[in-house]
């Protein structure tokens, strides 16, 4: 079957309903392409949301280089600039500029972005997961947690639960429990295995067992959105 990139997006934000993405995500196990598909569009819209995030950022950027700015260009009594001089003073300041764009972001493998959970507001314990979706989408990762762990133990596997459950108790610091999670996902073929190698790269990374932190942060491929997190954890763990 052939999917569209509005079935994707559909997808993403939980707009199928239960047959709809039962029959997506069974599509996804053996479908390379549409895998590549699906993370093409989540890389986009994490990129479209990082310059959101930067536009915003833009005026705290500004607070802090205008006393630096400031500083270079201030003015002394009876003292004429060059035009070399200026140029030099320019040069400094953007310097300044780009030292700050660069080091700020990535700096630390935890600096990393997710998608929000899709939700599937049908019937039964389907209402229990989007419940949960809720919860995590809310940022209330500790509650999040609960709920998925009650509906891994009441419902048959699900890959989104137990990606969903991981990134809960990254947040919240349970590591031990989330590596476990992550390994399994990573190894196997859900859609979520190219993404759960860096999670399990960062869940051991926390867990000082940089063996394994290095395996697996080697396996995230380049184009990821995850790549520069994990050339971050390689550079720690060597």
């Amino acid at each position: 079957m052939n999917y569209t990139y509005s079935d994707i997006d559909a997808y993403l934000n939980g707009e199928l309903n239960a047959e709809e993405q039962q029959q997506f995500e069974q599509e996804l196990r053996s479908n390379t392409q549409l895998q590549e598909q699906v993370n093409a569009y989540r890389l986009l819209n994490s990129t479209v949301g990082k310059h959101q995030q930067a536009e915003q950022t833009l005026p705290e950027l500004k607070q802090i280089l205008d006393p630096l700015t400031h500083q270079y260009f201030k003015q002394q009594k009876a003292k004429v600039f060059t035009m070399r001089r200026t140029m030099y003073m320019l040069a400094a300041a953007a310097s300044i500029v780009l030292i700050l764009l660069v080091a700020l972001p990535g700096t630390s493998p935890d600096n990393y972005s997710f998608d929000d959970m899709p939700g599937a507001i049908v019937r039964g314990n389907e209402d229990e997961k989007a419940k949960a979706a809720q919860l995590f989408n809310n940022e209330q990762y500790a509650d999040a947690a609960k709920a998925f762990q009650q509906l891994r133990s009441t419902t048959s596997p699900d890959a989104a639960v137990d990606f969903y459950l991981g990134i809960s108790l990254l947040k919240t610091e349970q590591y031990a429990d989330a590596l476990p999670l992550f390994e399994t996902l990573a190894n196997g073929t859900s859609v979520y295995a190219e993404d759960a190698n860096f999670f399990t790269a960062l869940s051991a990374y926390h867990l000082q067992q940089n063996v394994k932190a290095r395996q697996y942060a080697e396996k995230v491929k380049e184009g990821s959105r995850y790549w520069k997190n994990a050339k971050v954890i390689k550079k720690k763990v060597k």
